[in-house]
């Protein structure tokens, strides 16, 4: 490749480089990984979200991960936006029926890099820290 074919491929690779856009502090679709921490119980272990948008206001949170190290888990939680802070993060809130563990809730914040989220059920009570992968 010479020419004036080169110098076209330069500058398309570049524009896509500056044009990029970074993801924004109010889109909380991607990749996150973390821990969670149960209140009740002092139990605790990994957690892995990926977070789809549905539509405008409504995410669907898939949560996967450990409990005592070794016995995984699952569920998705539907999750509506219900604010933004002045700093530009996004709230969340969303609840799911879960097998042995009646309604669970989930508040969520979200931020460019973080995702901090408490949770409650009839049973246990606590909190996600996550971080975008």
């Amino acid at each position: 490749m010479s020419g004036p074919r080169l110098w076209a491929v330069l500058f398309l690779s570049v524009s896509a480089i500056f044009n990029a856009s970074p993801v924004k502090a109010d889109d909380p679709c991607g990749r996150w990984a973390g821990t969670w921490c149960s209140n009740t119980n002092g139990h605790h272990g990994r957690i892995h979200a990926r977070v789809r948008q549905i539509d405008n206001s409504t995410y669907r949170m898939r949560f996967t991960g450990t409990f005592m190290g070794v016995v995984p888990f699952t569920y998705s939680v539907r999750m509506s936006v219900t604010g933004q802070s002045a700093d530009g993060r996004t709230t969340l809130s969303g609840q799911s029926r879960l097998p042995l563990f009646g309604v669970f809730c989930c508040n969520a914040e979200v931020g460019a890099c973080d995702f901090v989220a408490s949770y409650t059920s009839s049973k246990d009570q606590g909190t996600f820290t996550m971080q975008r992968r």
